[in-house]
């Protein structure tokens, strides 16, 4: 069995980006005693205080909006947490807490848990450093084959089906793509979802993974999309495609990394060097020192350079008058008014100017000189799976047919055994 993880689509994500809801910080409680979720290795005389991740706002944010919670603390979490953590996968109303020492000057350890099941730790270790450890309870996965008419509108229908809002809004995203429902959709045309969930002692988990997303219709005929997993969890090819291979997008900027990990999101944060709250006009990738960064469209090198700040930097003017900016590199492999095509290699990551560590920044500016969020804007790799990819994916999509088949089958069953059970007939 093949695990799908859906990303790169930037059009919805399962709680890829910051819920809208509004969540209160919820009650601070500081115990004399450790916590149950606190390492029982602590020193006695600690204080726990508890939170909740804000609407925009990360770690930092979430974190200092509590008492007792300093600049520094949110920054040594933040900073030892970015690279085990894909900042796109925090949501409002998530769950961690903060273990200080009896003078709250140092952080004695943190736990994050996004779901009943997982905890991202903490610990202070005898050299005096916050060390991460990964713990998971074990869960079952679980298939879910929901299907349905268009009575009203789509998301009408993935609710009366009972599919959570932000599966339905990956769902709805997909199908989106290959079907045009303000002029092409019609009132009893069918769906089908085909969806990958976590249960823990028979509770299921939020979130799922779409592997399949089909629609037929009186005017739009039978379309699909599938997931395709690459090699690697965080890779930028992770997404949904048409059997043949295209890319559900075909007007999106390409991604300017090849491994998708944000350390740093856009918005207000703590600056891990100056310790000051500020804006952060972009979003930061993970990298490696000499990893490529791409252009993500057609456009015109305008500027390349180095100041302290950005340090070696590039900046590209696209057709439509939208600027993007790649900063920190440690090598520039264009010049300034030369020509760019979509998804050139037109640098490596490094770690000049103002930074702690290796990253890509990548900014954007619209064609009113405003700087936008880059995760708001439909980004991919490619517009279509070539090669070794595409032969993965033939693979991939026969996998998911066939564990539709045996879901179906199994149901059958079911109903089969329970109708002969119950005294009926059987009509299997």
């Amino acid at each position: 069995m093949i695990l799908f993880v859906f990303s790169a689509l930037l059009i919805s994500s399962y709680d890829f980006n910051m819920s809208g809801t509004n969540v209160n910080v919820g009650s601070i409680s500081e115990d004399i005693c450790p916590d149950d979720s606190i390492p029982s290795d602590f020193q006695t005389d600690i204080s726990v205080i508890k939170g909740k991740i804000l609407p925009d706002e990360g770690f930092s944010g979430s974190m200092l909006a509590l008492d007792g919670i300093k600049p520094e603390h949110a920054i040594e979490v933040t900073s030892t947490l970015k690279d085990h953590i894909d900042f796109r996968f925090l949501s409002a109303g998530e769950d961690f807490e903060i273990a200080l020492d009896k003078e709250k000057n140092i952080v004695s350890g943190f736990s994050y848990m996004p779901d009943p099941v997982t905890t991202h730790k903490l610990t202070r270790n005898e050299d005096g450093y916050l060390e991460y450890e990964l713990i998971e309870l074990p869960t079952d996965i679980r298939y879910r084959h929901v299907s349905g008419k268009i009575v009203s509108t789509l998301n009408q229908a993935l609710n009366d089906a009972g599919v959570t809002p932000s599966v339905a809004a990956v769902a709805y995203g997909i199908l989106e793509c290959i079907v045009n429902f303000r002029s092409d959709a019609r009132k009893g045309d069918q769906f089908t979802v085909f969806l990958e969930e976590r249960y823990f002692n028979d509770v299921k988990l939020k979130g799922g993974k779409v592997l399949l997303a089909s629609y037929d219709g009186k005017k739009t005929g039978y379309k699909v999309a599938y997931a395709y997993r690459d090699a690697e969890n965080n890779s930028a090819f992770n997404a949904h495609y048409s059997r043949k291979g295209e890319a559900l997008i075909r007007a999106a900027l390409r991604l300017p990394v090849d491994k998708v990990h944000v350390t740093s999101s856009y918005g207000q944060r703590i600056h891990p060097v100056t310790g000051k709250k500020t804006f952060h006009y972009g979003v930061d990738y993970r990298g490696a020192v000499g990893d490529p960064v791409y252009t993500v469209a057609n456009g015109v090198v305008t500027d390349t350079g180095y100041d302290p700040v950005s340090g070696k930097k590039i900046t590209v003017r696209h057709d439509d008058g939208t600027k993007t900016v790649y900063y920190h590199l440690s090598s520039i492999l264009v010049k300034k008014g030369q020509k760019v095509t979509s998804r050139q290699q037109i640098a490596k990551i490094g770690r000049t100017g103002r930074v702690t560590g290796p990253h890509l920044h990548f900014g954007v500016v619209d064609h009113r000189g405003k700087w936008v969020n880059p995760m708001k804007r439909k980004m991919i790799a490619t517009p279509k799976l070539q090669g070794e990819r595409y032969a993965r994916f033939l693979v991939q999509m026969e996998e998911v047919d066939n564990l539709i088949k045996e879901h179906i089958n199994n149901e059958k069953m079911l109903a089969r055994y329970t109708l002969i059970g119950l005294g009926g007939n059987e009509l299997f």
